[in-house]
């Protein structure tokens, strides 16, 4: 599927001159008071499970990249479907994944790509939307403080920039590390699984960055291949009873809100999915996963991502059927093909 992300640039632009356009104290829609100047200009954005970017202006007298606006994207976003479903068919088929990027160049991202790589390419494009946006004058009828931030944030921490460089968030990984260097292969696997664990129970949101720490353990895992496939599961197979969001069953989606726990065990299974484990315990792990989330699920209206994740490394690396997933719900539409199933 060929993605056009110069004429997405144009959307995005256009898309930040009406928020400036529209923008009213009143209606302040995200972190600080309406009245404030305007801050920080975070522009957020996602492309694997969903595609959307969403604008946050931010008026909090010390805003900083915090990952605050993650608490303001439903009122905030617009949608950009062609991202998840080109993202889909790269991930899940042999074709590489073709894009015009926003300066008019071609780009052919293989198989062997990284996710950081994809998310580099939307994210440099609305980067330079958002620095444009600001130089060209599109931003002027906004009360702007003098030193507003500008920044971009990919959610799950696999891009992120800010016109302020020295921000804090280098001291903070090398924190996370701190120690690591000196375990054997089995104390840094342990020590990275212990951070997941940390941001899955909400110990480590203490800290503004604590949001970068799902995607920086992961780099770390994966670097030991085959051999963390089996922590990881542990610790996925900890939290799959428990749940992924706060209120299921809104009368409004903005009631919603992630728990803890989702980001780091999502990057934890898509890891696993990206493994080429084909390890019996690995199966056996992945089936106990899902009948537990599927039982913790089964009350809930809106459902968590893991047993669909879960049905996902079955099918990939275990050849299991297709899984099916309700677009409204997230609800696993064919666990009869999963549950107490093997090859």
């Amino acid at each position: 599927m060929q993605l056009d992300l110069l004429k997405d640039s144009r959307k995005v632009r256009e898309h930040l001159k009406q928020r400036a356009r529209e923008y009213r104290a009143a209606h302040h829609r995200g972190p600080g008071k309406g009245n404030d100047p305007i801050t920080q200009i975070t522009i957020g954005y996602q492309f694997d499970q969903a595609g959307w970017v969403a604008v946050v202006f931010d008026t909090r007298p010390e805003a900083k990249p915090d990952g605050e606006w993650n608490f303001y994207i439903k009122q905030n976003a617009t949608e950009f479907p062609d991202w998840w479903k080109a993202y889909a068919d790269w991930r899940e088929g042999d074709s590489p994944l073709a894009l015009t990027l926003a300066d008019g160049t071609m780009k052919s991202l293989g198989p062997s790509a990284g996710d950081q790589e994809v998310a580099a390419c939307f994210g440099v494009m609305l980067q330079e939307a958002l620095t444009g946006a600001r130089k060209d004058g599109d931003l002027d009828t906004l009360s702007l403080a003098k030193d507003c931030i500008l920044v971009i944030e990919e959610q799950d921490g696999r891009y992120g920039w800010s016109n302020q460089p020295d921000d804090g968030s280098d001291a903070y990984l090398k924190q996370l590390a701190d120690g690591v260097s000196s375990k054997g292969d089995d104390g840094q696997i342990a020590h990275w699984i212990q951070v997941l664990d940390r941001v899955a129970s909400g110990e480590e949101s203490q800290s503004d960055w604590s949001f970068l720490a799902p995607r920086h353990a992961i780099e770390h895992l994966t670097s030991f291949g085959e051999r963390a496939v089996i922590p990881l599961l542990q610790l996925v197979r900890k939290w799959s009873g428990e749940a992924e969001f706060q209120g299921d069953q809104p009368q409004r989606m903005i009631e919603i809100n992630e728990m803890p726990m989702q980001t780091p065990i999502f990057v934890a299974l898509r890891a696993v999915c990206d493994s080429g484990s084909h390890n019996p315990e690995t199966e056996s792990l992945l089936q106990e996963i899902l009948r537990k989330s599927m039982q913790a699920n089964a009350s809930r209206r809106l459902w968590g991502i893991i047993p669909v994740w879960t049905a996902r490394c079955l099918h990939r690396l275990f050849q299991y059927p297709e899984p099916g997933q309700d677009d409204e719900t997230n609800r696993l539409l064919n666990p009869e093909d999963f549950i107490d199933r093997r090859r």
